[in-house]
């Protein structure tokens, strides 16, 4: 494994030819139509501990589109690369059961949209950032 010094306009460059969830290597890998990642190159590419995502074939994502979820001015606010998106104002943090109807309708809007078991939990995860916690 080597390490290489590159201009923030290269790293852009390569971040803009990136697809979602690619890693600097990918991208590289594809623009110089390189083969996939060996188990031997991951395995010192990981410091010596195997990576199942090389192993077991590529990488796959279950998303097919961009989610951003974000607490902003006391609103949740979840946006699809597609352009839909909605807001819930947040209710009080001890109000477990207005805390609990906003994750189920925000869980319902991201799984409309066709939101992936990763970007349910980053909404989830965004609340519990932010000190909205909910207990099973």
């Amino acid at each position: 494994m080597r390490n290489i010094k590159i201009s923030e306009e290269v790293w852009q460059a390569i971040a803009a030819k990136g697809k979602f969830g690619e890693t600097e290597d990918d991208v590289l890998r594809r623009i110089f139509e390189l083969p996939e990642i060996s188990v031997q190159n991951q395995t010192d590419l990981m410091g010596g501990i195997h990576s199942r995502r090389r192993v077991f074939g590529s990488r796959r994502s279950f998303s097919t589109k961009r989610m951003t979820s974000i607490i902003n001015m006391n609103q949740l606010h979840i946006e699809f690369q597609d352009g839909a998106s909605s807001s819930w104002t947040l209710p009080d943090r001890v109000d477990k059961a207005g805390l609990r109807a906003l994750l189920d309708k925000a869980i319902a809007f991201a799984r409309t949209n066709g939101a992936s078991l990763g970007q349910i939990n980053a909404v989830r995860k965004t609340l519990t950032s932010e000190g909205y916690h909910l207990t099973k």
